[in-house]
């Protein structure tokens, strides 16, 4: 069977890398390889001190795989395969895109921070460019500490007549399961509360299926006990964020969809707003 990879993202500006750490606790428990990736570049007044940009980029790709290294020694001493790569460009979010498929990575992990309306509103970040052009699923880290409460939380869209969000849910759920079985945790299902008169259409039961509250037939369907599924009236970001706090999972499992022009920016809205408004390791499935 082929090992899995998980790509951890290496922040050169921070001493502290929570990303590689969380990746650590993952791949003891699971047996997954680990690729550290780092991409690096110096401002144009940093290079002053070289005598040209290829001895700016040769010198600090050298101290970065040095660092590399240093900071991938733990996970070899616990015999995590590990592999490290030290990449030189501006745009170090596209480098990230490309160096995850060229891993063949499983899972990527890099860490994360909330975003003001104001930063949100210049400018699109590159948090979110990751999380719409990743190949893989993206999980975003806010802490290293090891996930203790044993619980995962999958928010789902429940929406007639939609396709798209019918194959992403199904997305969602499946690696929110494989997430809950490797941790020994218990899933949880949020979604803002459809129409009860609609549910048995929406989720496509038939007749002999459809009876039984909405909790029931939810969690008949994405395989989840009732009393795990949370339905609750408003909109999903308030009904997501108001979730975690009540349940304190430790992970959010939730999707985000590649579309372009104005409805991939109401649906990145909704997605950016719900990463903004949780404290919570948050993975991304597209």
């Amino acid at each position: 069977m082929q090992q899995n990879t998980l790509m951890a993202v290496i922040d050169p500006t921070r001493d502290d890398q929570i990303a590689l750490a969380k990746a650590q606790q993952i791949a003891a428990t699971t047996g997954a390889a680990v690729h550290a990736f780092c991409c690096c570049y110096l401002p144009a007044e940093a290079m002053g001190q070289y005598s040209s940009k290829a001895e700016a980029k040769q010198a600090t790709l050298a101290d970065i795989r040095s660092k590399l290294e240093s900071l991938t020694a733990p996970l070899r001493q616990q015999n995590i395969p590990v592999t490290t790569e030290a990449y030189w460009n501006e745009r170090w979010y596209e480098s990230v895109i490309q160096a995850c498929a060229r891993s063949g990575a499983d899972l990527l992990i890099k860490s994360t921070r909330p975003h003001s309306r104001l930063q949100r509103a210049l400018s699109a970040t590159s948090d979110y460019v990751m999380l719409r052009q990743a190949p893989c699923p993206v999980l975003l880290v806010r802490s290293e500490k090891p996930w203790r409460q044993r619980r995962i939380l999958a928010a789902v869209t429940l929406e007639q007549e939609d396709r798209e969000h019918e194959l992403l849910n199904t997305a969602i759920v499946t690696r929110a399961q494989r997430l809950a079985r490797s941790a020994g945790a218990e899933l949880h299902l949020v979604s803002a509360s459809p129409e009860v008169a609609n549910l048995a259409q929406i989720l496509k039961l038939l007749d002999d299926d459809a009876g039984g509250d909405s909790q029931t037939l939810i969690g008949n369907r994405y395989g989840v006990p009732a009393e795990q599924v949370h339905l609750e009236q408003g909109q999903a970001r308030t009904v997501i964020a108001e979730a975690v706090k009540r349940l304190a999972p430790d992970v959010l499992v939730m999707g985000t969809t590649a579309r372009r022009g104005l409805t991939g920016v109401l649906l990145g809205n909704t997605a950016e707003k719900v990463l903004d408004a949780v404290d919570v390791d948050t993975l991304v499935v597209s």
